[in-house]
């Protein structure tokens, strides 16, 4: 990995950590997130994962679009776009 990828891997991380424990705050159900990506082929290969506790909220309702709204905000101040569709939610 290049010093190049080793920080944007940080920045990644970073934004993610911020953005979990804003929606922490957002649901009582929200457990935590992670991600895949190739640093490489960023944003095409970022994918994200959110695991909640009990019932995943539906893909169309207010609470899943608030949850996609603060991770792509987080992502895009570091200059990563990614769209709602690289986000997931799973079921812990």
């Amino acid at each position: 990995m290049t010093k190049t990828e080793k920080r944007l891997d940080k920045a990644i991380r970073t934004a993610l950590t911020s953005a979990c424990e804003n929606l922490k705050d957002i649901s009582d159900n929200f457990l935590w997130l992670t991600h895949t990506a190739d640093l490489k082929r960023l944003p095409s290969s970022m994918k994200v994962s959110c695991y909640f506790a009990e019932q995943m909220p539906p893909s169309n309702s207010p609470l899943a679009n608030q949850i996609n709204q603060v991770i792509i905000k987080e992502l895009k101040e570091i200059d990563v776009v990614i769209s709602a569709k690289a986000i997931l939610f799973c079921k812990d």
